[in-house]
């Protein structure tokens, strides 16, 4: 028990990453939804006080959106804001975003603890653990670096610049000329498009303003978050290099996971965030802009991004947890119990994953998300021949 007093504290400068709600008493993850909610209530107020929630009804303007068409010439496209799939995904994404973040800092705050707890630290020498604490503290002034005041705004002023570019790019190339299914030609069919388009920033500026506030709001968090992703996978590398990795309980399982429920949180709510920018990217580069090659470079650059700080660790993790079971296994002496029952206990240990997410699930996801490439290639050729 003495060598476990030694082990550092959590992570706690993860949390610092989060905005300053832990005196109330609602959660920092309750605030944020709240927060979703108003603000989507908002817009969707302010998109039926400007006549571009549903589009108008008059007989005359058709739908952006039909791929069935029989290539006339509409008199006036609209775009409304329920009649268009990307910007209700793009929204979404952007709501979602910070809750994602949310959880993440708490599966980082409790990731010291949840080893300690599963006996990660007991084969520790007091060297390893005084190496352990430096690495932890230099770790936590990292985190808090992050979360300083100056830094938050230093951040928040360069993804509000790079969203009104982002912006000023959809104006000055988009609305979806691929999915141009009429005889208008594609420059015509364009600015027809984002003459109907619900964020128009000449008809309709507040809507505008909204959506790049809303842009802003998730990219800053995303950065965050990615920078907390950075961090994170350097401590995981050389706290695993110590022999503090992940470490399941192998003689008690505590939570239905060997101990690493939080793990499991972490890599689900990880892999969710993931999966949920890549749609939004993919709707926001084959929807609203015109499918090019250029895009593909693009999303291949984020899935090197999300290798660095997803797949990684991920790797990581599992070679530490699965040198844990290794170990426990050899530690099955014959003479303590007979073949069967060792047979038996080992049959157990290797029944279940090495990471607590289900390994064929996880196998199938990460090909999908590798062939996500191979569809943005793909896309444009099919659309052309509808």
């Amino acid at each position: 028990m003495r060598l476990l007093r030694r082990v550092p504290l959590p992570l706690r400068g993860a949390a610092r990453l989060l905005v300053r709600l832990w005196y109330s008493p609602l959660t920092a993850k309750t605030r944020f939804l709240l927060v979703s909610l108003f603000a989507s209530m908002t817009l969707l107020a302010m998109a039926e006080a400007g006549g571009v929630l549903v589009g108008p009804m008059d007989g005359q303007t058709r739908p952006a959106l039909y791929l069935f068409s029989d290539h006339a010439r509409p008199s006036a496209v609209s775009l409304a804001l329920l009649q268009d799939p990307a910007g209700l995904i793009v929204l979404a994404v952007v709501f979602v975003t910070p809750i994602f973040y949310c959880q993440q800092v708490r599966a980082i705050a409790d990731f010291v603890p949840m080893n300690e707890r599963n006996g990660g630290a007991v084969r520790l020498s007091g060297q390893r653990i005084a190496q352990h604490n430096r690495l932890v503290a230099r770790t936590n002034r990292s985190f808090t670096t992050l979360g300083r005041r100056g830094v938050s705004v230093a951040i928040m002023t360069v993804v509000a610049v790079g969203t009104v570019l982002l912006f000023a790019f959809v104006n000055e190339y988009g609305l979806m000329e691929t999915w141009n299914s009429t005889l208008l030609p594609d420059r015509v069919w364009r600015s027809e498009v984002y003459a109907g388009w619900w964020a128009n920033l000449h008809t309709h500026p507040e809507l505008a303003l909204a959506l790049c506030a809303s842009g802003t709001y998730a990219f800053y968090f995303l950065t965050k978050q990615l920078a907390m992703g950075v961090i994170f996978t350097v401590y995981l590398k050389r706290s695993a290099a110590l022999g503090f990795g992940v470490t399941p309980n192998m003689t008690f399982d505590s939570d239905g996971f060997r101990g690493l429920r939080t793990l499991r949180q972490f890599m689900l709510w990880t892999y969710g965030s993931a999966l949920a920018h890549m749609v939004g990217l993919l709707s926001l580069s084959l929807v609203w802009l015109p499918a090019s090659p250029w895009m593909l470079f693009v999303v291949v650059g984020v899935m090197v991004v999300d290798t660095v700080v997803i797949i990684y660790p991920s790797s990581i993790g599992y070679h530490s947890a699965l040198a844990v079971k290794k170990s426990y296994v050899r530690s099955l002496q014959p003479t303590a119990l007979s073949s069967a029952d060792r047979d038996a206990a080992t049959a157990q240990v290797w029944s279940v994953p090495v990471l607590p997410v289900a390994t064929r699930k996880a196998i199938t996801g990460l090909t999908l998300y590798l062939l996500v490439p191979a569809v943005v290639a793909l896309v444009p050729e099919v659309i052309q021949r509808l």
